[in-house]
């Protein structure tokens, strides 16, 4: 199975809003932990099977079970943006 995005690349994709990534969105209070994570991980999802195809398909449930640990731990690290951005 070819190497998944890291959680940092992920927390790091742009924004629509030039020179934000969708972390400093969270943080801010621009888009919630939920709207950040489904748009990054389909960005993600989408840039992996551009540059790696359906390699990975013939192992599909642990290229799945390992995606989905991915997700979660981005989610995570959202919903901590989203918690520092509720104090501010």
């Amino acid at each position: 199975m070819n190497k998944l995005p890291t959680v940092k690349a992920i927390l790091n994709t742009p924004s629509i809003f030039e020179g934000f990534t969708f972390e400093d969105m969270v943080t801010v209070g621009r888009v919630n932990a939920e709207q950040a994570t489904s748009t990054c991980m389909i960005n993600a999802q989408k840039d992996y099977m551009k540059n790696h195809g359906w390699s990975d398909m013939k192992n599909l449930e642990g290229f799945l079970n390992k995606w989905s640990k991915l997700e979660s731990q981005v989610r995570r690290k959202f919903e901590e943006a989203e918690e520092i951005a509720s104090v501010l």
